[in-house]
């Protein structure tokens, strides 16, 4: 999803402008909350990242769309996307004159369960069009769409996930093995979390992979990049204090995930005054 939406959600940053709707009681465990935001006109171009919790985005109506660039690569996407995954230097492009998005956000393992998905169907495609993965579903993205109400809307995929999902036993360890990965903010190495939590290595490498898809270091660098992100958008602390704060081993091993993950350094990404 957009990052600096996401942004919003980590910080609760909400406004009349964006707002958060709670899922309903027996998807409470499977969706973590419901979006909206309301674009600002003078911003067409957003870089997407995901924090390991699989997202839909839905646009405001059927027909509008976004152009995707992975890259050098570009591509359209009608409707509504979905996005799962380390998504590295990605940028979506929006068209007309949308005003609204609304972000369904998933709890990690949650999203594939609801749509019959392979764990590893991010993969490659980290941002996929929303129409490949619900064409072999009883979702209807037409009656999705027909309803005139985000409210509407919002009930109609509650009550979808709530017949689709297929629950499994024993996640319960892993649930809160990553409650306590994102509580800690990324800040330390898989060795360390294995040993602090009395897991085995195996057992953790194997339930990632069954459940995001991603490996546990991966999710980790997901976590502690982001979190870093946040922390340089918000003060004027220098790159070796965020860096070391967050876990990493210094300013340029922050560096090198920032341009990884934005496709620039911070003083391109960032205007002069956040820099400053």
């Amino acid at each position: 999803m957009p990052i600096d939406y996401l942004k919003k959600i980590h910080l609760r940053e909400f406004d009349y402008d964006s707002y958060r709707f709670d899922p309903s009681s027996e998807n409470a465990s499977i969706i973590e909350g419901f979006y909206v935001f309301h674009k600002d006109p003078k911003e067409n171009s957003h870089l997407i990242f995901n924090d390991g919790f699989p997202v839909l985005v839905f646009l405001q109506n059927l027909n509008d769309s976004v152009v995707v660039k992975d890259g050098s690569a570009a591509f359209n996407i009608k409707s509504a996307w979905a996005s799962a995954g380390p998504v590295k230097n990605v940028h979506v492009k929006y068209h007309g004159n949308m005003e609204q998005l609304l972000v369904v956000r998933f709890f990690p393992g949650a999203f594939s369960k609801s749509f019959n998905l392979d764990h590893h169907y991010f993969k490659n495609f980290p941002v996929a069009p929303f129409y490949s993965i619900c064409r072999g579903s009883f979702f209807s993205i037409d009656d999705f769409y027909a309803l005139p109400s985000v409210c509407q809307r919002i009930s109609y995929l509650n009550g979808y996930v709530a017949k689709s999902f297929k629950a499994q036993s024993g996640y319960e360890k892993f649930d809160s093995l990553l409650g306590y990965i994102q509580k800690i903010k990324g800040n330390c190495s898989v060795q360390n979390l294995a040993a602090l939590l009395g897991v085995n290595y195996k057992w953790m490498e194997r339930s990632f992979i069954q459940n995001t898809g991603i490996l546990p270091k991966d999710y980790i660098k997901l976590q502690r990049f982001f979190n870093a992100y946040v922390k340089l958008t918000a003060t004027d602390n220098d790159l070796m204090e965020i860096a070391l704060s967050n876990g990493y081993y210094d300013a340029n091993h922050f560096l090198k995930d920032f341009k990884a993950f934005t496709g620039r350094s911070p003083s391109q990404y960032f205007k002069p005054s956040i820099m400053a």
